[in-house]
């Protein structure tokens, strides 16, 4: 497993490896895999801007808020997010309050807003996972990794395909 760290923007870390390692990356693995698993990346998103932004603290951490409320929103699987309960609340540990989401449906879409809903008895904001925010950078990494590696392979047979034909 590679050593994971915000200085190396090339890291990659897989869910497996993340559910794996157990609560050494993230506080209940199993239940972000499978929030993970309503991302639906499509080869549009590698022109997305997001991904030119920063993720450090020189970049007072916009790559995580661009992706968090912009992005995820309009690649998240509505129906997935509905099995899941209709909501998911997200920690991004450190990186401060910037580090807050919860993404939900609301009138069959889905929006991701800052902060965390709170426990109406206890008062408590209720996590359903936290994960390190460079391990969290590194897992996109990797997933968008796969998705140009998926991509460029099949351009190039569409290209084969097409010069077999002409």
């Amino acid at each position: 497993m590679l050593m994971i760290d915000m200085r190396n923007s090339t890291a990659r870390v897989t869910m497996r490896e993340i559910t794996a390692a157990g609560r050494r990356y993230a506080s209940n693995p199993i239940a972000l895999a499978s929030f993970m698993a309503g991302v639906r990346l499509a080869p549009e998103v590698l022109l997305e801007a997001t991904w030119r932004n920063t993720a450090g603290a020189a970049g007072n951490f916009a790559f995580f808020r661009n992706l968090m409320l912009g992005l995820l929103p309009r690649i998240y699987d509505v129906r997935h997010l509905e099995t899941l309960g209709g909501r998911f609340a997200l920690r991004v540990m450190g990186i401060g309050r910037h580090g807050e989401f919860t993404t939900m449906v609301v009138n069959r879409r889905v929006v991701t807003l800052t902060g965390l809903p709170l426990d109406e008895v206890a008062g408590t904001a209720i996590i359903d996972a936290s994960i390190r925010a460079d391990v969290f950078l590194a897992l996109w990494n990797d997933m968008l990794a796969e998705l140009a590696e998926t991509t460029l392979t099949r351009i190039a047979m569409a290209r084969s395909v097409s010069q077999q034909t002409h």
